[in-house]
């Protein structure tokens, strides 16, 4: 039995979550269409707003938008009306934390998204960047160039992106060359969630098989709650559980930061993924839950315990591939950080998906044989993923993109690639369009030979030895650059494979080069070792906070905290 949800109430107001005036949906944002990482004419910003948090005499606090663009503060404001709610939710709540850095979700009517990347600052300040898309480290270094070079300077960069269209999946952005450095695209053809992070769930969960549970909950859309001290972290789960469930895309509730005054919102029948802080569970006590999977993270972040409430637990289906999963990121754990990267988990998990679920994908639930279908818990858990709108989804976009006449769109998608090389017997034609492609440039056999579309099946020894389903990167190839890296201290990895990620060419970028203030010729930027964001303190309180938001010019006093530890001028 759950709480009854009249119109009007916190649902709606979810749901509802900006004022929508007729933007075009992207193809990214119309859920109608998997190619998300082909470019578009839109900018990737709709709106970037810095925030300040001001203390009245009487102890009454406001949040003021102090700057915005493209929009102005009062327009800012109608356009996202509960801005307040999420955008500062997290004012008050955190100890001390190397960058206080989160993303809360807005949704509208029609289900349409909008990220929040927020980045908080100790002096109240907060920065945060609205887009259509979820590249969250792509946008907390963005608010990182934005303080770091002065009002008028970090002013030019947020404009100059704001007048570009967005490229092609790791692409450059077209921006002025006076600007003095350039942005990439982050590469998120195998996921569109691959630039939040994702390498962090493998320490996150020290458990393998509670990672393996929650993602199973995922996938079977269920009610699912992350716990944790602080939203940076909370929500840091949330986004970036959702790469490691791709290409099923969670087309539900989800709300990386859920303020205290929506807590209803987890007694709705709809599936949800929500973060909360513990500091809001003495409240969540008081909504009727009807059925939930809290996972519980401790002060350090890390998974303490997985609760279930009136459901049972479920598991990814037990098999030779699961065995190979297991081995890969078992293998990919023992790498050292700067060796460890997100293409490598992601193509373990796709080449899993892809081996698990893509001849039921290609063919359809209708065409899978039934004397196919696998017996015990394992049949069970497909029984139950035919019944999810996420697989519903794949699958008619897939075969849509697959029967499409005279197009090769389709290999713009991993996962339909990946599942074509282990079907070649049903999709001949399919599959040696692919080799061709590949063949003719595609950059797959020039760089790795013979292991395209060459081991199809899918298992420990299979995976051990050759690769990933056609991926580039096998258990094996794993565990030698594993041992160089530890014995010899380099790593055998292709020179240019960070590279596709820009989270990395920004970061290198920050390394490479000095930023000057608006106001003088000083670096503000002298330690060329420096990635981390400026450390945030701020007291822990009982419960979440909310304002109000107002507009209000940025005056000349506006500062924020550099780097080195002073204000810059």
């Amino acid at each position: 039995m759950g709480t009854v949800i009249e119109e009007g109430s916190q649902f709606q107001e979810v749901n509802e979550s900006f004022v929508g005036y007729g933007k075009k949906a992207t193809a990214f944002t119309s859920k109608s269409q998997i190619f998300y990482n082909k470019g578009d004419e839109h900018s990737c910003i709709n709106c970037f707003l810095v925030m300040r948090l001001e203390r009245h005499a009487g102890g009454e606090e406001v949040v003021k938008v102090s700057w915005s663009y493209p929009y102005t503060p009062a327009t800012a404001l109608l356009r996202y009306p509960n801005l307040g709610k999420f955008a500062m939710a997290n004012a008050g709540t955190s100890h001390t934390v190397d960058q206080l850095s989160y993303t809360f979700v807005l949704t509208d009517s029609k289900g349409v998204r909008q990220y929040g990347h927020t980045t908080a600052f100790v002096n109240g300040e907060a920065v945060v960047t609205i887009s259509p898309y979820p590249w969250c480290n792509f946008f907390y270094r963005l608010a990182y160039l934005f303080v770091t070079n002065g009002s008028e300077g970090g002013r030019k960069l947020v404009k100059a992106l704001c007048k570009c269209p967005t490229p092609p999946s790791g692409g450059m952005f077209n921006t002025p060359l006076d600007l003095g450095l350039t942005f990439n695209r982050p590469y998120d053809r195998l996921c569109s969630f691959i630039d939040t992070a994702p390498l962090d769930m493998l320490f996150i969960f020290p458990n393998m098989d509670d990672l393996f549970s929650v993602l199973a909950d995922l996938m079977l859309e269920k009610h699912i709650i992350i716990v944790g001290p602080n939203f940076s972290i909370v929500s840091n789960v949330v986004m970036s559980l959702q790469a490691l469930v791709a290409p099923f895309d969670w087309m539900h509730i989800l709300i990386p930061i859920l303020p205290t005054s929506l807590l209803d919102v987890l007694a709705a029948p709809p599936p949800y993924l929500v973060g909360i802080l513990t500091s809001q569970l003495p409240q969540v006590e008081r909504v009727v839950l009807d059925s939930v999977v809290a996972v519980h993270l401790g002060p350090g972040g890390v998974c303490e315990r997985v609760d279930y409430q009136n459901e049972t637990r479920n598991y990814l289906p037990n098999s030779g591939k699961l065995s190979a999963l297991r081995t890969g990121l078992s293998i990919l754990r023992m790498r050292h950080p700067k060796d460890q990267t997100v293409r490598d988990l992601c193509s373990l998990f796709l080449t899993y998906y892809a081996s698990l679920f893509g001849e039921i994908v290609l063919k359809g639930k209708q065409g899978y044989e039934h004397g196919k279908r696998p017996q015990g818990s394992t049949g069970d858990f497909f029984e139950k993923l035919f019944c999810t709108q996420s697989f519903t989804i794949l699958s008619e976009e897939v075969r849509r993109a697959l029967e499409s006449p005279n197009s090769n769109d389709w290999m713009d998608n991993e996962f339909i690639v990946a599942a074509v090389r282990g079907q070649r017997e049903t999709f001949p034609i399919h599959y040696e369009a692919l080799v061709q492609e590949e063949k003719n440039g595609g950059g797959f056999i020039e760089k790795y030979g013979d292991c395209f579309g060459s081991k199809e099946k899918f298992n420990s020894f299979t995976a051990a030895v050759h690769g990933f389903g056609g991926h580039p990167l096998g258990v094996g190839r794993l565990f030698i650059r594993c041992l160089c890296s530890r014995w010899c201290g380099s790593d055998l990895s292709e020179e240019n494979d960070d590279s596709y990620y820009p989270g990395s060419r920004m970061v290198h970028s920050i390394l490479q080069h000095h930023y000057y203030c608006s106001s003088s010729k000083t670096p503000v930027i002298t330690n060329e070792t420096m990635t981390e964001m400026p450390s945030t303190y701020a007291p822990a309180l009982e419960a979440t906070r909310e304002f109000e938001v107002s507009a209000h010019p940025m005056t000349s006093s506006t500062s924020y905290p550099s780097p080195l530890g002073s204000p810059l001028s």
